[in-house]
């Protein structure tokens, strides 16, 4: 074999050797490029993993403030639930405290009855030795008529004798006519105390009832706090539960990063031998580029949708607590309703009771100021009791629930217009009753505005000899707009910020009636709607009122 041969032989051996060697690093870039797949979808799952459990702590974090604010408010209200047994405890001695005063009146009532009854009887007696004497001074009478026809002397003597006896009968069948006058007044007094004793009676037993119901309530509220303080427990044990869990996570947190580094460290070691390859291995390393971009932009995207999630969750969590809050309110107000209701309409049933009373029992011993001031007195407690109903309707538009529908606006304001058909037999009115767009509302509500604002237009513009009255509305944007006009009374603008308030009156309830509750239900159910109230106006020349519902 010539030095050719052999060069030749030993070239292509070492181009066999690299060959293989090239064929060995291919395979080895093969493998490589599977294991940077695998270390980047590892990575990635990792990601995900780490996102989850930052997710998972958020939740958890947040799930522990919610709790303690939870166990803030248990103790509040375990606060306030003392307070409102302590508070009824107090009214159950007040309670019995009165019955006890009662239970004494009744007492004394019953000593007064008796007491009449003895002057009757002994008024009763009298009576009757006035009628025995009567008779004997009738019997002497007829002796003494016998004696005078015998006597002419003694005739002038018993006659003036006679005429004292006449003048002592005639005083007797006065003071006679007294005393069933003073029995007549007795009867009634007695028939009154009766009355009264019935209606102490009825008291009691309205208050017994009540001390039940405030019983019943101690009860349900102990129950409450019974269940209050279990659940507390529950909630510390899931408190400790995700603390342990928590821990884990931690722990399982730091291995994988741990694991990460190692992961990283192979992967700086792959890429420097991996400088060294070919055009392919760029191509590769190109679309992971693009798919790391990709898996990037897929977490951020993940992690946009977990932080929608928390708040969302954050605003369902804050919805719960409103409710809480509203029906806390509710509760309120159904008590505040309760007392006035029991509290205010009892003192002014009695003050009425007397009044009549006093008008129809001692009425001929009054002058006319005495009864001008009874009448007075009466027609005030009327009021007041018609103050107190628009009250416990103003308070109860903020309690009932609203049950949205679509309205034809159009049928309900002629059902309304239909309702004050009298009014408008008896006068000149000129209706403008324009083409009015559909509304989203609770029926019952909305119609109880139109009524208050027609009945507003109808009385101010009493006094007008041809009453104009204009109804329209129109869509704009997402809101319903609809208004009112009238050419009435009209009133100051500087005062518009007093008009929607409760009780309050532009003008004099001797010029036009009222109680000043009206505008102020039309603003607060129009508020519920989530739209508003408002109106323009010139004294003397008429008034337009607004307002506005929201379209869905």
């Amino acid at each position: 074999m010539t030095v050719k041969e052999k060069n030749k032989k030993s070239i292509d051996d070492e181009l066999i050797m690299v060959r293989k060697e090239l064929a060995l690093q291919k395979e080895e870039k093969g493998k490589l490029a599977a294991e940077l797949i695998i270390a980047r979808k590892e990575l990635a799952f990792q990601k995900e993993e780490k996102g989850k459990r930052a997710a998972e702590l958020g939740i958890a974090n947040i799930e522990l403030a919610f709790q303690d604010k939870e166990k803030g408010k248990r103790a509040a209200e375990l606060g306030i639930a003392n307070k409102e047994l302590a508070f009824q405890d107090e009214e159950k001695e007040k309670r019995a405290t009165e019955l006890g005063i009662a239970n004494i009146e009744l007492a004394f009532q019953d000593e007064e009855k008796e007491k009449r009854a003895a002057e009757l009887i002994i008024a009763n007696k009298e009576l009757v030795f006035q009628d025995k004497e009567k008779e004997k001074r009738a019997a002497e009478l007829g002796i003494a008529n016998i004696e005078l026809a015998f006597q002419d002397e003694e005739k002038g003597k018993r006659a003036a004798e006679l005429g004292i006896a006449n003048i002592e009968l005639a005083f007797q069948d006065e003071e006679k006519e007294k005393r069933a006058a003073e029995l007549i007044i007795a009867n009634k007094e007695l028939l009154f105390q009766n009355q009264e004793k019935e209606k102490r009676a009825a008291e009691l037993i309205i208050a017994n009832k009540e001390l039940l119901f405030q019983n019943q309530e101690k009860g349900k509220r102990a129950d409450e706090l019974i269940i209050a303080n279990k659940e507390l427990l529950f909630q510390n044990q899931e408190k400790e539960k995700r603390a342990d869990e928590l821990i884990i996570a931690n722990k399982e947190l730091a291995f994988q990063n741990q694991e990460k580094e190692n992961r990283a460290n192979e992967l700086v070691i792959a890429n420097k031998e991996l400088l060294f390859q070919n055009q392919e291995k760029e191509k590769r390393a190109a679309e992971l580029i693009i798919a790391n971009k990709e898996l990037v932009f897929q977490n951020e995207e993940k992690e946009k949708r977990a932080a929608e999630l928390v708040i969302a969750d954050r605003e369902i969590i804050i919805q719960s607590h409103e409710k809480e809050k509203q029906e806390a309110a509710n509760k309120e107000l159904e008590a505040f309703s309760y007392s006035v209701s029991h509290d205010l309409r009892a003192p002014l049933r009695h003050i009425g009771g007397f009044v009549e009373l006093l008008k129809k029992n001692n009425s001929d011993q009054l002058d006319e100021t005495g009864l001008r001031y009874l009448n007075t007195v009466s027609e005030s407690t009327i009021e007041m009791g018609n103050l107190i109903d628009a009250l416990l309707t103003f308070s109860r538009l903020s309690r009932t629930e609203l049950q949205r529908s679509r309205i034809n606006s159009d049928n309900m304001v002629n059902r309304v217009l239909n309702t004050f058909s009298d009014e408008l037999a008896g006068r000149n009115v000129e209706l403008n009753l324009l083409k009015l767009p559909d509304a989203m509302g609770d029926e019952s509500l909305i119609q109880q505005v139109w009524v208050n604002l027609i009945s507003n237009a109808l009385k101010y513009s009493r006094k007008k000899e041809t009453a104009v009255i204009e109804i329209g509305g129109k869509i704009e944007n997402d809101k319903t707009i609809f208004y009112i006009k009238d050419n009435g009374a009209g009133f100051d603008m500087k005062y518009a910020d007093k008009l929607f308030g409760v009780f309050q009156r532009l003008h004099k309830a001797r010029d036009f009636e009222g109680i000043g509750i009206g505008l102020a239900n039309v603003n607060r159910i129009i508020t519920r709607h989530g739209g508003k109230c408002w109106a323009e106006s010139e004294v003397s020349r008429g008034s337009t009122f607004f307002f506005s519902v929201m379209n869905n």
